[in-house]
């Protein structure tokens, strides 16, 4: 009986493509090398292939310091030397044409953020000492790591608190003493890091039964151009509105209020809240406060 195709294409591409010994055993009905293999060919990767090798190193800059930063980089690297000679780009070119700004684990962090993703991984219960930043001394906290995550140039902790029976998110600048618990627990399988971040506009994540609301923003001028360029929520839609001046309106769905009152305030004039409500008063009552400081 004959190997599948699929298989006899890849015998064939060993033989002619690698140039190895292959042979079929007409005894054992089989295929096997009749001379010493010392090592495979080399990896086949074209230039293209090679820069997004060094892209990718760049991607994993912000772990600098950690241990799956030193296992990813020196992975790329054994990827990137495998390559044929016949490739021209020299891996440290692309530092010239390309390079990515980055902000990384704090080097007090390492340590933590190395133990924290063991913890997800082994789904191990973690201690440590926490501060809000509403508060001014730091409270004991047990809880069980779901997922790490960079957000807006910062690393967080996203766990679930049984004391609070609701999941919370810990930045890892303001966390401290931190123990790894022998015991462990078992992940809900409808967690879903995208969705639980969905709710807010940044850092911030809020309740599924939280309020949600329609938010509607016109922008002008520069601020219509730089909005327009980029991804800012999962839920946005950006329109282009025909009146004096031109502009968008810029629409998401969001359950809470804080971050992005923050985010309208820096354009300025350029940008004018249609809803709801609720957001052009807490934009009021911010400036308000600005001028009486």
């Amino acid at each position: 009986m004959s190997p599948p195709k699929p298989i006899l294409r890849d015998l064939k591409f060993i033989r002619q493509e690698f140039d190895l010994p292959l042979k079929y055993h007409e005894k054992k009905h089989g295929y096997h090398f009749t001379g010493l293999v010392g090592e495979f060919a080399l990896m086949q990767l074209t230039k293209g292939e090679l820069v997004a090798l060094f892209v990718a190193v760049k991607a994993v800059e912000p772990l600098k310091g950690t241990r799956l930063y030193k296992l990813v980089h020196e992975s790329l690297h054994k990827i990137a030397e495998a390559c044929p000679e016949s490739v021209s780009l020299q891996w440290q070119d692309p530092d010239e044409a390309f390079s990515m700004k980055t902000t990384g684990v704090l080097k007090s962090d390492v340590a933590a953020f190395t133990r924290l993703v063991d913890a997800v991984l082994e789904q191990r219960d973690v201690m440590f000492d926490y501060q809000k930043l509403e508060s001014r001394r730091k409270e004991r906290r047990t809880v069980q790591p779901y997922h790490v995550i960079q957000l807006q140039n910062g690393w967080y902790l996203i766990a679930h608190d049984p004391k609070r029976g609701q999941l919370r998110k810990f930045a890892l600048q303001r966390l401290g003493r931190l123990e790894l618990l022998k015991t462990r627990f078992a992940r809900d399988p409808a967690f879903n890091s995208r969705y639980y971040l969905s709710s807010g506009f940044g850092v911030w994540s809020y309740a599924a039964d939280a309020v949600r609301y329609e938010v509607c923003i016109r922008f002008t001028g520069w601020a219509a151009c730089y909005v327009a360029e980029r991804q800012w929520h999962p839920s946005q839609s950006i329109t282009p509105v025909n009146y004096d001046g031109g502009g968008i309106e810029f629409r998401a769905e969001l359950a809470g209020l804080e971050e992005i009152t923050r985010w309208v305030l820096g354009y300025g004039r350029h940008a004018q809240v249609l809803e709801p409500k609720a957001l052009r008063n807490a934009l009021r009552a911010e400036v308000e406060a600005m001028l009486r400081g």
